[in-house]
């Protein structure tokens, strides 16, 4: 598997300090530079992870001394041993609800490439169907943007990379010595010949370096014996961009006061290979083979330098959390860098270096994207110009889930004290036994009784429910008719801020298949047999779009505001301006948004369709079938068809047309009946139309000021 990640090459920073010293920019990387940054940049994540690991715990419903069973079980328990300790499961459901609104929206989203540069016009509408099938062909765009959901409403920022997975396998191919005699006529006459033997095989060792000896020889035998083998061979198996979702502090680490990704001074990204993914990347990716053998021999498993928190390959934020185990895995760092180069050329430079290791896997420059870093940052809001100041849910809803917890726990321990209620009795004669059937031995009648508990409270329902519903407002779920348009509008920002980033993606996307793919066959939703885009025609510059109303996912509602707007484009349409195949599309999007490309054909397409459609019902008339004439045609398109087939043209009239049309009544009466079923169709639309008006059309348009 190969991972190669576009890099930016436009950058703002020439040099930086280094103890007092100036950083400047060389081929050679200064790795212990970028480690103690990289360590400065976790130092000032310190806080933020803090914050994360908080709002993970919140939203799963952890804290200190938990019981497993929804009891408290510590013998200092407040208010008791065996306490409600109850997840009140406020948050968890909020963010898995506008997660699944979020990836909604991503795959129902309307996509429009916008042409940079008028010339770039006419292939806008081919970009986008591409863009849209480039989607589908991510297999792992639903995955990493759910996690991608997970992180922006649990911390308040997501970070997304965009990178070029080309995966290679080798297969076998089969070859025979006719083929090679077509390429090779002189190797294949050798091959023919045992006295060549050891020359031929010499001479297919050269050729073929990657294959194995002991192949060379079966290929060779197979050859001279049956005339045909099968050689291994590299196929690739994928070729395209992916995106994958990062999480600060873990996956990603940068600067903590950054306005944006792309003023940042370097993101180091965290991944973990196996052994034997990082050998192979000696012949993949070019990496130094001495580097890895010491990094697979010092730092396999070991991740005491991961960041504050880990220690032994461990992290766990309390008791019910599982841990993560890293055994056998080798974490390495890839450093995307901008410096400035000898010539003052801002380029981005990208090193791949270990923590526990001297040296490092590989170091290159990348100008792929205009210059810019392979990430998208999304925030959930934009409290400030600071990137990190942005708030999860857990951070805005916590003292409400408490609020929610406590009621619930007063609530059970309460029906626990209604159903076992505390006892009193004298000192020294405690009974033996209590409950039903049991036989309480005393002296008087109120020498053993059960203490008073509090009265029930009915306001601790209701108080819930009000938390409740103030957790719905201030996460954009309408409580009542009064805050739904509120309530809309905030969902709304929430998915503009989405499909703001997924956009920012897709123009990365676009970039890396300019750059790493010449020509690139899809298949758009309107055309099976598929098209081909060359970049080279088409590879300019666009502003993808990405657009989704969330009244959308309310099917019920978006059928009677369209059925609405029909009526009012029916009725109020006075000079013809109503865009009704415009209409159509909006209401088929509305149900189903692949629905419109696949049941709606362009306009040139349809007529083109009429035309052919009406010769062909002429050239069944002409055989003597009676033809009727479809419903929902074109009628007016059809006549017009049928009269230049009457007329024919200045150059070729239609002399043996009108000549049959008067021999043959039989011939004659078909076409009438076929032109008369057309007129009565154009009758009818103006007959709708005189029912609408209350008297006939006019033949001039109604004056509108």
């Amino acid at each position: 598997m190969h991972f190669q990640f576009p890099i930016a090459t436009i950058g703002n920073m020439a040099e930086v300090e280094k103890e007092n010293e100036l950083y400047e920019y060389s081929e050679e990387p200064d790795i212990d530079f970028l480690k103690g940054d990289l360590e400065r940049c976790r130092k000032n994540l310190s806080y933020y992870m803090d914050k994360q690991e908080e709002a993970r715990d919140v939203r799963r419903n952890n804290w200190p001394g938990k019981g497993r069973h929804g009891i408290k079980e510590a013998p200092d328990s407040f208010p008791w041993q065996g306490a409600s300790d109850l997840e009140p499961n406020l948050i968890n459901p909020l963010i898995d609800g506008d997660v699944s609104l979020l990836k909604s929206s991503l795959t129902k989203g309307n996509i429009v490439a916008a042409p940079v540069e008028s010339s770039d016009i006419a292939s806008s509408s081919i970009v986008t169907n591409f863009m849209r099938w480039r989607m589908s062909s991510m297999d792992e765009l639903p995955r990493e943007a759910g996690v991608a959901a997970n992180y922006l409403l649990e911390q308040g920022v997501a970070f997304l990379g965009v990178y070029f997975k080309r995966e290679v396998t080798r297969v076998l191919k089969p070859i025979s010595l006719e083929e090679i005699a077509a390429i090779s006529p002189e190797l294949a006459t050798a091959i023919a010949d045992p006295d060549m033997k050891d020359g031929v095989l010499e001479m297919l060792q050269n050729a073929l370096p990657n294959i194995s000896k002991k192949r060379i020889r079966k290929i060779y035998n197979e050859l001279r014996k049956d005339g045909v083998s099968e050689l291994p061979t590299e196929k690739t198996v994928t070729n395209r961009p992916a995106i994958r979702a990062y999480e600060l502090g873990r996956d990603l680490i940068v600067d903590s006061n950054i306005l944006d990704l792309q003023s940042a001074r370097a993101i180091y990204c965290v991944h973990f290979y196996t052994p034997e993914q990082v050998r192979s990347k000696v012949f993949t990716d070019g990496w130094d083979s001495d580097f890895v053998d010491e990094v697979i021999e010092n730092t396999t498993g070991d991740y005491d330098t991961y960041y504050q928190g880990y220690a032994d390959g461990l992290y766990v934020t309390n008791q019910n959390e599982a841990p993560q185990h890293y055994e056998g895995m080798i974490r390495l760092v890839t450093c995307y860098r901008r410096e400035s180069d000898e010539d003052k050329v801002p380029v981005c430079k990208v090193t791949i270096f270990s923590e526990a290791v001297e040296g490092y896997a590989t170091s290159y420059v990348m100008s792929e994207d205009a210059g810019r870093y392979p990430f998208v940052a999304i925030t959930r809001e934009h409290i400030s110009r600071r990137l990190l100041d942005s708030r999860g849910y857990p951070e805005l809803l916590h003292s409400y889930q408490l609020a929610v917890k406590s009621e619930m726990d007063a609530r059970r321990d309460r029906a626990s004290l209604s159903t076992c209620p505390p006892i009193e009795y004298m000192v020294g004669r405690k009974p033996e036994s209590i409950g039903a059937g049991s036989k309480v031995p005393v002296r008087r009648r109120g020498e053993v009784g059960f203490l008073e508990i509090p009265r029930h409270s009915p306001a601790s329902m209701e108080v819930e429910m009000q938390i409740r519903q103030i957790a719905d407002k201030l996460t954009g779920r309408p409580t009542g008719p009064d805050d739904a348009v509120e309530a809309n509008i905030i969902r709304q920002s929430l998915v503009n801020n989405w499909l703001h980033g997924f956009s920012q993606v897709l123009k990365k996307c676009w970039a890396l298949d300019r750059a790493y793919n010449s020509e690139i066959w899809f298949r758009v939703t309107n055309n099976e047999m598929g098209q081909n885009i060359v970049m080279d025609e088409t590879a300019s510059e666009y502003d993808f779009q990405l657009s989704f109303n969330t009244m959308n996912n309310d099917e019920e509602k978006v059928m009677q505001k369209l059925e609405k707007v029909g009526q009012v484009m029916a009725s109020f349409d006075r000079q013809g301006q109503a865009r009704y195949d415009i209409f159509l599309r909006t209401f088929l999007d509305a149900i189903d948004p692949n629905l419109a490309s696949q049941l709606i054909m362009p306009a040139q397409e349809a007529t083109t369709k009429e035309i052919i459609e009406t010769s062909n019902d002429i050239a069944k008339i002409s055989s003597g079938q009676v033809v009727n004439a479809p419903q929902g045609a074109n009628a007016q398109l059809r006549l017009q068809v049928l009269q230049q087939y009457l007329q024919g043209t200045e150059q070729i009239p239609a002399e043996d047309v009108q000549s049959r049309l008067q021999e043959d009544e039989k011939f004659r009466a078909r076409m009438e009946t076929y032109q008369k079923q057309l007129t009565f169709m154009i009758q009818q639309q103006e007959n709708a139309r005189i029912g609408a008006m209350g008297t006939a059309p006019g033949n001039m348009p109604a004056t509108a000021a």
